[in-house]
């Protein structure tokens, strides 16, 4: 009932440690080196955060204690980047000691997320302990920034990240890179990873809360108004008019004609989507564009190891969103799946705390200490 079950390919890719044991296949090295992964592992609840949306509201509430917290104590020092289009988005670095020689871990956030979510922070503390530098890359206009070109940020948008990647990776050619992703920006990371195919720079990847499918679940969560689901719905749809509000120049100086009254009356994600979002990317419906925005058709070209991390009560990304053939058939992909946590949420102990930081650190730690025997070209 608890146990944190592992789903992958019967042979999953072969990889090769530093030392002279022999190669082994990505599911067997994570059994033997993850032990919140292996068999056996379990993830207990907390009895104070009962159910998903518990679990899933008790984290979102943790943004505000750590944003409370980083304005006495901050840990991240800011970098704008300067976008091949003329846009920016913010970086927040936590360098670690030698940082030109460590790994470096490069966080996306959820909607319009920031360095100071909940689940960020707890990542953050534990990966530091291992001397990996963390970066948070924020989307256009989000993070305390300002677009400084029409384009805002959609559900799929991968190629600011792409941009970010690409520069560290020549800033800091000594530094491996590793993906860490949540919510919405598991669905960007996911979409990015499997559009590079079999040149991706980054070693592995973690992608937490995916939701796969952006239609499907924006229809979820829009036509549920009689349940907790309505919430989210317009816990997310306020984030976005906000960030449009807050970046409404910029957006409306586009030579597309929007209805601004339809945009900040709008009473569903899809409603947006369909009066703002499209219209600032050029597609023809909302629709259009949330279905080309899915990593969900990008999985099956990963040629990374990547592990994904979804529970069975997460009432945002539900069950049937998870697409477990594509899990069975490509040997690169791992799943981890647990009954309870939330949305992104995985509170333990009698006393709320969190874990998810724990597969985390496990897991980057067992995949730099081993190299890919091959990495194919992608089909």
């Amino acid at each position: 009932m608890y146990d944190v079950r592992l789903i992958h390919a019967n042979e999953t890719q072969l990889l090769r440690s530093d030392n002279d044991r022999p190669p082994r296949r990505l599911a067997d090295a994570v059994q033997e080196e993850c032990p919140s992964l292996a068999q056996g592992a379990k993830f207990l609840p907390s009895p104070l955060v009962p159910g998903g949306h518990a679990q899933t509201i008790y984290a979102f509430l943790g943004y505000y204690v750590y944003y409370a917290h980083s304005i006495f104590r901050p840990k991240f020092t800011r970098e704008t980047f300067g976008l091949s289009d003329g846009g920016n988005v913010v970086l927040d670095w936590a360098l670690c000691k030698n940082p030109m020689q460590r790994p470096i871990v490069t966080v996306l956030s959820g909607v319009t997320g920031t360095s100071c979510d909940f689940y960020v922070r707890k990542c953050y503390e534990e990966l530091i302990k291992l001397q990996y530098s963390v970066v948070v890359v924020h989307s256009r206009g989000c993070g305390g920034s300002k677009l400084t070109t029409s384009l805002p940020f959609h559900c799929g948008f991968s190629n600011d990240y792409r941009e970010v990647v690409a520069d560290l990776k020549h800033r800091m050619p000594q530094c491996p890179l590793l993906g860490l992703s949540f919510s919405l920006g598991a669905n960007i990371m996911a979409k990015y990873i499997g559009e590079e195919g079999a040149d991706c720079p980054l070693v592995a990847g973690i992608i937490v809360g995916n939701p796969y499918d952006m239609y499907k679940v924006i229809n979820h969560l829009d036509s549920r108004s009689l349940s907790l689901n309505k919430i989210y719905d317009v816990a997310i749809l306020n984030f976005l008019k906000t960030a449009f509000k807050e970046n409404q120049e910029a957006i409306l100086s586009a030579p597309v004609k929007f209805n601004v009254s339809k945009i900040v009356n709008s009473s569903t994600i899809m409603e947006f989507t369909e009066e703002m979002t499209r219209k600032a990317f050029g597609y023809g419906s909302a629709k259009h564009l949330l279905d080309d925005s899915s990593s969900l058709d990008h999985l099956d070209n990963i040629r990374i190891p990547v592990l994904f991390l979804n529970s069975l009560d997460d009432p945002i990304c539900t069950p049937s969103l998870i697409p477990f053939d594509k899990f069975l058939n490509n040997p690169w992909l791992l799943l981890a799946l647990t009954q309870y946590g939330g949305h992104i949420g995985y509170m333990g102990n009698t006393w709320p705390t969190s874990w998810v930081e724990h597969p985390v650190a496990q897991f980057f730690k067992c995949m730099l200490k081993h190299k890919v025997v091959e990495r194919p070209a992608s089909p």
